[in-house]
């Protein structure tokens, strides 16, 4: 299956790619030794950026497990395809198209392996061929496995047995008919248990706190909304203490569970070189969003700070992106379901008019008529989170509160990168405030937002244990 490509002023037969589509959960952007992380080692998903491109800024446009992933395989936002909370919406499986299902209609062989968690429903799912998937969050030990529709339970730790599915999935596929293989890696989600030969890494560092970790929101003039969230490092039932019984156990378990998704990227590049395929697959890894380490005294996600707007995004696709290749431009995830569609050369589903192919950027361009400004919603009200909207550009971020909140807030990302100084009431920002309002208003109209329905009670804080039971 192939299609013509115009190449030195010839028409030339190009195979349509495969495609490798990989995401992690809860890792945030800065999770890589490929961007200088002291600790993290990550070698295989470095060995994508290298051979590939590295996007330097990508954001989510919700930073929430399911509304995320169901914007990568939509390229819709949450008010959309309406996946606002980590559970599916009623419509979805029937009304959402996903670029999965698009390259099936074309010839590809499909499949999805491991977390899934758009919804807990682990059944198969329209557009796959294939189908091996943990229930919910699933099990890092002797994780349950729906593979085709039957619940299975298998021996081991989850990251190594979704290896294995992958693997096999690769080196099962047959000559001439191209794939696209999804894999959900469930590390780094809480509790992030590594495989055990993994412990001993990190063992004798010492790994400081964030320089925020203590911050004080009155000085910094955060809303009180964010001060009566639960999600504080030091109270939420999946904090440090709860967890892990200290800060140092827990990040250790969060930097080990990165590198053992590592692990399992490294399988799915070694399969690929070992059927001589790496020439002829568009590879593609994301985080699903980012996660607060205690900065800001936050764990978890939610609001949009850069620890949780930002994600991880690279590419390699050969006989399209140079090695090395870098992109500074503003990319979202909504981005990966228009990007995937050119490259192999196809059409069709409902992205977002808002939604860009990345494919102009692969050799380091930078189109004038690129975005300038970014759209983010959330509005799941749990644990006494608020729903907000916000928008970022490449200096400044604005906050809006949809729940009631004493300010709204407004930061200088130039001056203040950390977050810590709301410049919202500062005269000389007088004019910044008005145009990032404009902005909102403008991305609002332009994503056809509506707001979502804050009827529903905020939910109140809960402990670990009152969860479980």
């Amino acid at each position: 299956m192939t299609r013509r490509t115009l190449l030195l002023g010839a028409l030339a037969p190009v195979p349509r790619p495969n495609v490798v589509y990989i995401i992690t959960d809860d890792q945030r952007w800065d999770l890589l030794s490929l961007r200088g992380h002291p600790y993290v080692q990550t070698p295989n998903m470095d060995r994508i950026g290298k051979e590939g491109i590295t996007f330097l800024n990508a954001f989510v446009t919700t930073s929430l497990c399911s509304p995320s992933r169901a914007t990568y395989l939509t390229g819709r936002y949450a008010h959309q395809h309406l996946v606002r909370y980590n559970r599916v919406s009623d419509t979805f499986d029937r009304d959402e198209v996903l670029f999965p299902q698009i390259l099936k209609s074309a010839g590809y062989r499909t499949g999805y392996i491991g977390k899934w968690h758009i919804g807990n429903n682990s059944a198969p799912r329209k557009g796959f061929d294939s189908w091996a998937v943990l229930p919910g969050q699933g099990r890092y030990r002797d994780p349950i496995f729906n593979v085709q529709g039957k619940e299975q339970t298998l021996k081991g730790h989850v990251d190594p047995v979704t290896a294995d599915f992958a693997v096999d999935f690769i080196r099962g596929q047959s000559a001439g008919q191209p794939f696209c293989l999804c894999v959900g890696i469930k590390s780094p989600h809480a509790e992030q248990l590594p495989p055990a030969d993994m412990k001993q890494l990190l063992a004798q560092v010492d790994i400081p706190q964030p320089a925020t970790w203590n911050e004080d929101y009155a000085k910094t003039g955060k809303a009180d909304v964010v001060a009566n969230s639960c999600i504080e490092a030091d109270r939420f039932f999946d904090g440090p203490k709860q967890l892990k019984g200290n800060w140092q156990n827990y990040v250790k378990d969060f930097y080990r569970s990165v590198m053992s998704a590592d692990r399992t990227v490294g399988r799915i590049l070694d399969a690929l070189d070992e059927k001589k395929l790496a020439e002829d697959t568009l590879v593609i890894f994301v985080g699903d969003n980012g996660f607060f380490l205690g900065e800001h005294r936050l764990v978890d996600k939610r609001f949009p700070y850069e620890e949780a707007l930002r994600v991880p995004m690279l590419m390699r696709y050969p006989r399209l992106i140079p090695a090395g290749s870098v992109s500074t431009q503003i990319v979202l995830n909504l981005d990966v379901f228009p990007t995937v569609l050119d490259v192999c050369g196809l059409k069709g589903g409902k992205a977002s008019p808002t939604a860009r192919s990345l494919r102009p950027l692969f050799q380091g361009a930078s189109p004038k008529q690129w975005r300038s400004d970014m759209f983010y919603e959330y509005a799941e009200r749990i644990w006494q989170c608020p729903a907000l909207v916000a928008v970022r550009t490449d200096r400044y971020k604005y906050i809006e509160y949809l729940d009631k909140a004493n300010t709204n807030e407004l930061y200088d990302l130039l001056v203040d990168p950390g977050e810590m100084r709301n410049v919202i009431g500062e005269a000389v920002y007088r004019a910044t405030l008005t145009d990032m309002q404009t902005r909102l208003a403008r991305l609002k109209k332009e994503t056809a937002w509506t707001a979502p329905d804050l009827s529903e009670p905020n939910s109140p804080c809960l402990t670990r244990k009152e969860i479980v039971q």
